[in-house]
């Protein structure tokens, strides 16, 4: 299917026989793809004498776009047209011995992953799919806080992009302006002493009303914020260098101390009354930020608590 909208990519028509020609298949072969594109959710205008189009341009995810883009030489990358999880590729590729870093990004991610269980909405050339893996030679310890300086990188780059007003939703969320962005959700995959970490992203970059229909909370995405649509292969790359400079901080031993400030000054919840979810419980307090470990501060009548990652949910009251 990669093949067939690339050639459609432009918008313009092109007939059944020169996209056969051009892909070396038959034109009942390219009905098949086309057909498979649409049940995808992409249209596919049709018009007798013409050809076939889709009814905006779209720029694809390409490895040399993101190599011009900044993408680091060291890590590989793979993009799958369409994958159930990013993160479950990169799972796949640790256990086949693949080389780390690496980096899997997709056009349509079927079955993606949020955090308590929330299905991600990918969209079809739309969004930012995306999973980063890192080999922590010190054990699971060091990552202690990681999940709160990827959101310190992603923050940045949407603000060196021009967005304004990002902020930080504690643990793992990117809002602008109260309205969900982007989400993290890390995986751990530990092997005696060294330990792999898989990042997963998703970044809402130009969303479709099937994505609004199914999404239960305030939130928005790139295009709406900037008035245009940017080179998903440019954030990427963006984002990328960020997690690796994330990543070789952590390794160093610097951890999250090196980002606390950066991540206080994006804290959406700070000084904020706050409804804590932790399964069945719920505590309300005000939120105090973070401390040098990552943990979230709570400020109840019985004083600082401080509250870990996993399955917690944060609500402004």
């Amino acid at each position: 299917m990669r093949e067939v909208l690339k050639l459609l990519s432009d918008s313009k028509f092109h007939s059944g026989e020169a996209l056969g020609e051009a892909l070396g298949i038959t034109r009942a072969a390219v009905w098949k793809r086309l057909k498979k594109i649409e049940a995808a959710g992409i249209a596919v205008h049709s018009v007798k004498g013409r050809g076939y189009r889709i009814p905006e341009p779209l720029v694809l995810l390409e490895e040399s776009r993101l190599r011009a883009a900044g993408l680091p030489d060291n890590v590989a990358v793979d993009i799958p047209f369409d994958t159930p999880s990013t993160n479950d590729v990169l799972k796949k590729k640790i256990s086949l011995g693949a080389k780390l870093p690496a980096l899997v990004i997709t056009e349509h991610q079927t079955q993606g992953k949020g955090r308590r269980g929330r299905v991600w909405e990918s969209g079809v050339a739309k969004n930012i799919t995306m999973s980063f893996a890192w080999q922590f030679e010190q054990g699971p310890s060091v990552v202690e806080g990681l999940s709160l300086a990827v959101g310190v990188v992603i923050a940045k780059v949407l603000r060196d992009m021009g967005v304004t007003n990002p902020g930080l939703k504690w643990p793992n969320d990117i809002h602008v302006d109260n309205h969900k962005i982007c989400g993290i959700l890390l995986e751990l995959v530990a092997d005696q002493d060294v330990c792999r970490v898989i990042i997963g992203i998703g970044l809402n970059v130009e969303s479709t009303p099937e994505q609004r229909a199914k999404v239960d909370q305030p939130w928005t995405d790139l295009t709406s914020r900037l008035a245009y649509t940017p080179d998903r292969n440019e954030v990427i790359a963006n984002i990328t260098k960020g997690l690796v400079d994330v990543c070789e901080a952590f390794a160093s031993g610097e951890g999250i101390a090196k980002y606390h400030a950066q991540w206080q000054a994006f804290d959406v919840l700070f000084n904020q009354p706050v409804t804590v979810y932790m399964g069945s419980r719920q505590q309300s307090g005000i939120a105090r930020g973070i401390d040098m470990n990552g943990a979230l501060r709570l400020e109840t009548e019985q004083g600082i608590e401080l509250l870990h990652g996993g399955e917690i949910s944060v609500r402004k009251q």
